[in-house]
């Protein structure tokens, strides 16, 4: 893999940085390598990722890259790296991705998703006994409601019965009893 140059037009120089390498993906806590890599000002994180792999002949694609200083601060990875001698090197750990992450242990532990689970049950059996019980006394309120509804329509029935009765009881008799108004 072949360095580019990002910043050939540019009037600034690459920057010469001294890199030491440790894997910490291998477990290893040790200073692996110490090299000169040339850093362009205009280089973006990525292609600075892509130098400092082919520097090192690393795969870039799974690891991550973390560059400290000698005081060990984390420093981006940005155009803006100073230079340094070999003597004050800068440190890139290289870690795998989520190497760092312990999973934590459940939040909610079982017995509790057990015991709320079985008082939704217990809930639920409560009602459903308490319907069971009040079932016979639906039913009676139930056919109570319905007789009475029938007794009401009974009760208009014979209303219009008696209405339409006295309606058929008047007959004609040919001739108007009184002059009408019109």
């Amino acid at each position: 893999m072949e360095m580019s140059n990002v910043g050939q037009g540019d009037s600034a120089p690459a920057s010469k940085v001294w890199v030491a390498l440790k894997r910490l993906d291998q477990l290893d806590q040790l200073v692996v390598a110490l090299r000169q890599a040339s850093v362009p000002p205009a280089a973006d994180s990525a292609t600075i990722v892509q130098i400092l792999a082919a520097t090192f002949g690393l795969n870039a694609v799974d690891l991550i890259f973390k560059m400290r200083n000698q005081r060990g601060r984390l420093i981006p990875l940005s155009g803006s790296i100073a230079a340094n001698s070999k003597h004050t090197p800068y440190v890139l750990e290289v870690v795998q991705i989520f190497q760092h992450v312990r999973p934590e242990p459940k939040t909610i532990p079982m017995t509790l998703i057990n015991k709320s689970t079985k008082t939704r049950l217990l809930a639920i059996e409560r009602r459903i006994q308490r319907l069971e019980e009040l079932l016979p006394q639906i039913k009676l309120r139930r056919n109570e409601k319905l007789s009475q509804e029938v007794d009401c329509l009974n009760q208009k029935l014979k209303f219009l019965h008696r209405r339409m009765q006295v309606a058929e009881s008047h007959s004609w008799r040919g001739a108007l009893t009184r002059a009408p108004l019109w």
